[in-house]
């Protein structure tokens, strides 16, 4: 049986990791024992005397410390990363400390144990300030340990000009940071040998092969005229290596990072990371999909039994319209909607601009406007094919034009509804949907798929860029 070997540096995040939990658990813990004894011990004269036991908290805290921990867990609180701030790490804590407090509030009331209210208000006070100062204190741990070999980052900068060399002056000056600096990679053909004493790994079109050969664990990318297809294909190559991107301060506006402007060693930096989707995160949002789907085809039972005969008088064809679209992993699925065009108009033909495009039929009209089209889409998530909230699905001949970085698109299921729809849809052109998209893959949870159900809601009934 193969086992995959951990580098130094991974054995060494893990090890973070588990005092990140471990210190969680046990600031979650005393919360809820500082809590009962300042809420047994208070006066009579401002609040009654609590009934409950001890050993119902204590029976009751183990649930308590799990919600504590998976609200630290949706705040990325356990990313083990090198720039988060303080302040927005004290913000991203106190977050999760009353996401918490909520989800043991909303615990208590579907249980048979009434958590006391003065209870939660203590153990939300008191978790906030206990894990400010826990999470304050493992930082400066985090910081110290990053010196250490065993946390030593391989590092590459692509770029050798002015902006790779101060990236590299300025990273070497900050060793506590934990960087091993092994060398530039460059975009241009005449290649000199070293660079600020580093020396020139190779040129950017070889960087997989030199990410292999010197074990690099992080890329500083430091070329500001660096196009973006370029760059997006060379990481897409990396794609299975354990190999972290940062485009350091330039002018590449990309929208595929996690948007998050970070800092090293005072540069600013935009992560070019995916947020980890777990597996329980994707089992859950297909168990939603199929609850949401079935609900929404009782709630709108009433528009399959009118919309089609309307359709089908009107164009003499059938009311539903079948398309071939690119979906999950690349493969080919049947894309269902309601037929909103006339039956000799091109299926595979640009799509409407202005809702007085003459291919769309008066009854089409009126369901696209409040995107009633896409109901049949349903069906296409209840199989599997789609998802309520993803990027949207393409057309085979778009998709065999795609550079090998746009096929992360295909790395998720295709969705209904998404951030193109309630921020762009067709008010914009398709490459800035793209980017909306590419932003989605990247940064997608659940709390993000409620967000954008919960506003798809108004823009679908307002009929907002909707033709």
């Amino acid at each position: 049986m193969n086992r995959t070997v951990l580098t130094p540096r991974q054995r060494f995040e893990r090890r973070i990791i588990a005092a990140m939990v471990a210190g969680d658990a046990i600031v979650c813990i005393a919360a809820i024992a500082l809590s009962y004894v300042l809420r047994y011990h208070a006066p009579e004269f401002l609040l009654s005397r609590l009934g409950h036991p001890p050993e119902l908290y204590a029976t009751a805290a183990p649930v308590v410390v799990g919600l504590w921990l998976l609200a630290f867990y949706a705040r990325d609180l356990y990313d083990v990363g090198r720039f988060h701030s303080r302040f927005s790490e004290a913000i991203a804590t106190l977050s999760a400390v009353a996401v918490a407090t909520m989800l043991v509030a909303a615990a208590s009331f579907f249980s048979h144990f009434d958590y006391s209210r003065a209870m939660l208000i203590l153990f939300w006070l008191l978790g906030s300030t206990l894990a400010v100062i826990e999470r304050s204190l493992l930082a400066q741990y985090r910081q110290s340990r990053f010196s250490r070999p065993e946390a030593a980052s391989r590092t590459a900068i692509v770029g050798c000009g002015e902006l790779g060399q101060i990236v590299a002056e300025r990273v070497g000056r900050y060793r506590a940071f934990g960087y091993q600096l092994v060398g530039f990679i460059c975009g241009r053909q005449d290649l000199p040998e070293s660079v600020s004493g580093l020396p020139v790994l190779g040129r950017l079109e070889d960087l997989r092969a030199i990410c292999i050969e010197h074990s690099i664990d992080e890329v500083l990318v430091a070329q500001p005229r660096l196009e973006v297809d370029r760059l997006m294909g060379l990481i897409a190559e990396c794609s299975d290596l354990p190999v972290h991107f940062d485009l350091m301060a330039g002018p590449l506006e990309l929208l595929t990072g996690s948007m998050e402007i970070e800092g090293v060693a005072d540069l600013p930096v935009v992560p070019l990371r995916r947020r980890h989707f777990a597996l329980w995160q994707e089992a859950v949002k297909r168990a939603l999909d199929v609850l949401a789907s079935l609900l929404l085809l009782i709630l709108t039972a009433a528009v399959w039994l009118i919309v089609p005969p309307l359709i089908r008088r009107e164009t003499g064809g059938s009311a539903i319209f079948e398309q071939t679209r690119i979906g999950f992993k690349g493969r080919p699925f049947t894309m269902l909607k309601f037929r909103t065009m006339r039956c000799d108009a091109d299926p595979y033909a640009p799509s409407p601009v202005h809702d007085e495009d003459e291919r769309i039929t008066p009854v089409g009209r009126w369901l696209r406007r409040f995107s009633l089209d896409e109901l049949p889409q349903l069906a296409n998530v209840l199989r599997g094919e789609m998802s309520l909230v993803g990027p949207r699905p393409e057309m085979p001949f778009l998709v065999e034009h795609y550079q090998p970085w746009q096929r992360l698109r295909l790395e998720v299921r295709p969705g209904l509804t998404g951030l193109w729809q309630i921020l762009g849809r067709k008010d914009l052109p398709l490459v800035e949907n793209i980017e909306y998209d590419f932003y989605y893959i990247n940064n997608r949870s659940l709390t993000m798929d409620l967000l954008i159900i919960l506003r798809t809601a108004p823009v679908v009934l307002f009929g907002k860029g909707a033709y």
